[in-house]
Order: C-alpha cells, then sequence, then structure tokens
C-alpha cells in the first residue's frame, strides 16, 4: 500500500502537470487568437488602402480599385497617345475651339508639339480650315499604336487616317507619327503621367479625294 506521504506528491505533481498543460493550451490558443485578429486586421487595412471613392458629377459615388502604379501602364501610354492626336487633330472649322484643344494637347506634350502647332500656324493651315469650311477627323486604330515600354524615355509610334471633310469633297491622308514619352506627375490636365517629347511626323500625304454625294 502506497504511502499517504507519496500519494500527497504524487497527486500534487499529477496537479501541477495538469496545470501547466491547461496554461501552455491558454497561452498557445491567445497567441492564435492575436495572430488571427492581427492577420484580419491587416487584410482589411490593404483592402481600404486600394479602394478610391470617386465622385461623379458631384452627385453619385463609384468604388474604384486603385492598382499598382506599373499595372496597365502600357494601356495608358496607348491612350495618351491617342488622347493627344485626337485633341490635335480633330478640328473643326472653328477659331475658339480650334484653340481650345491644341492648348489642351499642349499639356500632353513638350516644346515639340508647341512648335509643330506654330508652324502649322505660320503656314496658314489653321485659317484655311476655318476660311474653307473644313472638318478635320482622324481614324486611329488602337492596335496601330505601338510603345516601347523596356526603356525610358518610350518610344511610341501611331499610324491612322486623317480625313478633310469639305462640303463638296473628302480628302483621305496618311497619318503616321512617331516620338518618346517620359513619366511626370499626374495632374487634372494630364491624368496619366505621360509627357510627349520629339513628336515628329513621319508621312502626312495624302491618300485619294472622293467626291460626296450632293
Amino acid at each position: 500500500m502506497e504511502a499517504p506521504h507519496f500519494r500527497s506528491l504524487h497527486n500534487i505533481e499529477t496537479s501541477f502537470k495538469m496545470i501547466r498543460t491547461v496554461m501552455f493550451a491558454v497561452i498557445l490558443g491567445t497567441l492564435l487568437l492575436a495572430s488571427g485578429i492581427a492577420w484580419w486586421a491587416f487584410d482589411i487595412t490593404e483592402k481600404s488602402r486600394s479602394r478610391v471613392y470617386v465622385m461623379e458629377n458631384g452627385k453619385s459615388i463609384m468604388l474604384a480599385l486603385a492598382q499598382d502604379h506599373n499595372v496597365n501602364r502600357s494601356a495608358e501610354a496607348k491612350d495618351h497617345v491617342r488622347t493627344f492626336l485626337r485633341l490635335f487633330f480633330d478640328l473643326e472649322p472653328d477659331n475658339q475651339q480650334i484653340r481650345k484643344t491644341i492648348e489642351e494637347a499642349s499639356y500632353l506634350g513638350d516644346e515639340s508639339v508647341v512648335r509643330l502647332h506654330k508652324d502649322f500656324t505660320e503656314k496658314g493651315y489653321y485659317s484655311d480650315l476655318v476660311q474653307g469650311n473644313v472638318h478635320q477627323k482622324i481614324e486611329i486604330d488602337p492596335e496601330s499604336i505601338q510603345v516601347n515600354m523596356t526603356q525610358s524615355p518610350y518610344y511610341f509610334r501611331a499610324k491612322g487616317k486623317q480625313l478633310l471633310v469639305r462640303e463638296s469633297t473628302v480628302t483621305y491622308r496618311n497619318l503616321d507619327v512617331e516620338g518618346f514619352l517620359i513619366d511626370v506627375q499626374r495632374t487634372d490636365r494630364n491624368p496619366h503621367g505621360f509627357m510627349i517629347e520629339r513628336f515628329h511626323p513621319l508621312d502626312n500625304s495624302d491618300i485619294q479625294t472622293i467626291t460626296r454625294n450632293q
């Protein structure tokens, strides 16, 4: 028969092991819970940072996911070129409209754009559009805009057609241009954050002139 003294010691040792096991389980559970809460908080914070709330016409709110700066940068570069070409070449026989769109285009390009505009002005290009009541349009295939994003400045080339719509005729011209893009700070007037440098028309020759149906 086991002596009472040793039985008491055995019970104390067993109780101590049980308490130690329980404390270990509590500590482990607490650490797991704390880790889970920390991960959850970090995940919520990251998701909240990736959301941008945009006011549309001061009324409705749209939720847009903000992506990494480099994601879709190539698509932004192509859209920057397309937007610039539309502003620079889509012109109506209206001096005010021409000044407005050329001014908007100038925020997307450097001195090379200003020089080309000045050259057109000195040659009477814009005055001829107004006096001849000529509507100038461009057709740019998005697939024709090529941008090399591997090295800055980014070389680009774009091809399309230019239409000169008169009362009795429509003249089609080639529109083949090139230039370079550099990264700049985004602004309201330059939302893509690119600047066009060394802009240069490669080909702007006539293709054909057709008579419009009267």
